[in-house]
């Protein structure tokens, strides 16, 4: 018999600093799995088991052991260049919906313009059309191309369908007319 095997197994902790596991390779007793007495002195794979020494029991019991390798990432460059995508895709959205709006004020503001002399130009023409309706100005421009007044007035009566001339009657004279003169 040798001394080993009288000998129960050192205490946890004992002649050893205490370690901090961290969230992976760590038992539920807080201290990272061992790996001593694995063959071949290497850290077991994610399938090995390695024993574990127990002071309540002399033979080694055995347990799955968390590999210490990182597990792989799932890819996050698409998801950042899907990201990217919406992102330049609502700054040209952006872009076009701006530019449209300044060009739609822009013609907004021309047609205001355009509005704005056309009434001029229709207050102008409403005016000299108004000035051109004038009874002397009438008679000042007939008078431009040659046209007098007959002295010689001439009636027709409608009751009796006969033309009347010579003066005018007393009751005719007193009409006020513009342009007209007995």
């Amino acid at each position: 018999m040798t001394t080993t095997d009288t000998m129960p197994p050192p205490a946890r902790g004992a002649g050893h600093p205490p370690r901090s596991g961290g969230a992976r390779g760590v038992r539920g007793g807080g201290q990272p799995p061992r790996t001593r007495g694995v063959p071949g002195g290497r850290p077991p794979g994610p399938t090995q088991l390695a024993p574990i020494h127990s002071p309540r029991h002399t033979r080694p019991v055995t347990s799955p052991v968390i590999s210490a390798t990182p597990r792989p990432r799932s890819p996050r460059a698409p998801f950042i260049l899907l990201l990217i995508g919406l992102l330049g895709g609502a700054l040209v959205s952006l872009l076009v919906i701006s530019t449209t709006l300044a060009q739609g004020a822009f013609q907004i503001t021309s047609l205001q313009q355009q509005n704005a002399n056309l009434t001029r130009q229709e207050q102008t023409l409403n005016n000299a059309v108004a000035q051109a309706a004038n009874p002397a100005v009438i008679a000042q421009e007939a008078q431009q191309f040659g046209m007098r007044q007959d002295p010689n007035l001439s009636f027709i009566d409608l009751k009796t369908g006969k033309i009347v001339s010579g003066k005018v009657s007393k009751s005719d004279a007193e009409i006020n007319v513009p342009g007209y003169t007995p």
